[in-house]
Formats: C-alpha cells, structure tokens, sequence
C-alpha cells in the first residue's frame, strides 16, 4: 500500500482513466457494430421489398394471362355450344309493348321533376307574393328618382338601393297543382308498367337458364356466362335490369349490353352505372 496520500489518489486517477478508456472503447465497439446491424437490416429489408415487388409484378401478370385464358375458355365454350344448343333470344320482345315502355319513361321523368308538396307550395305563394310587393314598391322608388330634389342625396340612395336589391332576386316559380296531380298518376302507372315488364323479362331469363340456352354475347360480356355461386337472385335481378335497360334506351349493341354511359346526370345515368358496377363483380365473382 502506497503511504503517500497524493500518490494514492494519483494512482486511483490513473485507473480511473484507464477504466474510463476501456468503457469508451468498448461503447465506440457496440456503436459499431450496432451500425453495422443497422446496415445489414435495411439491406436485408431492400432485398425483400424488391423481391416483393418482383413477385407482386409476377402475381399481375400470371392474373392477367389467367384472365385471358379465361375470356378464351369463354369464346371456345361459345362456339362449342352454338352447334348444338338452342339460343336464348333477349332482343325480340313482343310481349313488351311501347305503351309500357312510354308509362315507365313517363314515370322516371316524374320522379326526377321537381314538385312541391301541399306545404311548399302555401311556402312558394307567400314567397311569391312577398316579392311582388318588393318589386312594386322598387318600381315606385325607381320612378321617384327622377323627382327628387338635388339635395336629397340620401334619399335617392335609399331608393336607388331598394331598386338594386329587387333586379338581384328571381321570383320563384308558381306551384302547379295539375302537374304535381300529373306526376303522381304517371308514377303510379310507371311503377304498374315496370313491375309488368320485370315479370315479362326475368321469366324469360329464368327459362334461359334452366334450360340452359345460350345467352345472348352482349349478356355474356356484361354478366358473366352464369350466376355466381350464392347470388343467383341478386344475378338475376340484375340481368332483368340489363334487358329493361336496353329496351327503354333502344339499346341495340351485339357486344356492348348498356352502351355508351350517358353524360347528362339524371335518372339514366344513375342506372348506368349501378348496372355497370354490379356486372363488374358478377364478372369477378
């Protein structure tokens, strides 16, 4: 044991530094090296991701040749059966006639117009009035303005306002009893005509498929060469919408079943392409 008080503490300083440099070393080791793992993980993880995609490409690729063997599969099977098997017809429909399809037209217009219930039209002819009395009076203050002094700068202005205000409102649009009276029968006959129609069609698709006809290839391109497992109403149902769609709208495509979707938003539209949304997953399915 060293004696001399200040040597001991030097010696005690010098371990200290010692130990201090060998936790520094061996923390700089474990930087290192953690660095290195670090490294090695996201090379590691590169490596899977372009292997992932690589794979997701391959897996693209392989659904859409699947695809296409299917649409093969489909045409051969056409081909096959169109030698042998009667054919279902979609297109001819004298049991339809144009006065049902003029009540279903008649109808669908009805329920897209417009129409004021009993209340809103009270509502309009209150409003209507309303404006009339705001309009007459603008007219009044209008006409004034050509007699007032030339120092009654505020008065013309507030004159001049109340004409302004009246040329920025619209007079609403008088409520018609005969054609809210109108609206209701032709809605009432549409949904008559359509429930007719309906009936007409998807008897017919039923008989189709029981006897297992060949379909029509606009049918096929649109819904499939049959119902997909689990869904045959909600199929059919469809399909019987797909032939009264066609019917209405003078559809007459051999391969487009709902042709061109129509521009103009109304109740065609929406049928387009709720009718387009449910084949592609029957397509799918």
């Amino acid at each position: 044991m060293n004696i001399d008080p200040l040597k001991a503490v030097e010696d005690k300083l010098d371990r200290l530094k010692k130990d201090l440099q060998s936790l520094t070393t061996r923390m700089d080791d474990s930087q290192t090296e953690a660095a290195q793992r670090q490294l090695s993980t996201a090379n590691q993880l590169r490596d899977t991701t372009r292997k992932l995609t690589r794979t997701d490409d391959r897996i693209s690729e392989l659904a859409e040749s699947v695809h296409r063997l299917e649409r093969l599969l489909v045409a051969l099977n056409r081909k096959v059966r169109a030698g042998n098997t009667e054919k279902a017809d979609f297109d001819t429909w004298p049991d339809v006639t144009e006065n049902q399809l003029t009540r279903i037209a008649a109808g669908q217009e009805a329920y897209a117009r417009r129409t004021f219930t009993p209340q809103e039209a009270k509502l309009t002819r209150k409003a209507i009035a309303e404006y009339d009395r705001n309009a007459r009076e603008a007219i009044e203050a209008a006409e004034a303005l050509t007699h007032l002094p030339p120092n009654a700068e505020s008065l013309w202005r507030k004159h001049y306002r109340q004409w302004q205000h009246i040329t920025t409102q619209t007079r609403p649009d008088l409520p018609d009893d005969d054609t809210h009276a109108r609206d209701t029968a032709a809605k009432s006959a549409g949904n008559t005509a359509i429930a007719e129609v309906r009936a007409s069609i998807r008897g017919r698709v039923e008989d189709a498929v029981a006897r297992d006809l060949l379909f029509p290839a606009w049918f096929e391109n649109a819904l499939g060469p049959a119902a997909p497992p689990g869904r045959a109403d909600d199929w059919l149902y469809t399909a019987t919408d797909v032939v009264l769609y066609r019917l209405l709208h003078n559809v007459t495509s051999p391969a487009d079943a709902l042709g061109p979707a129509p521009l103009e938003e109304g109740h065609r539209k929406t049928l387009h392409d709720r009718l387009a949304h449910e084949c592609a997953e029957y397509r799918r399915s």
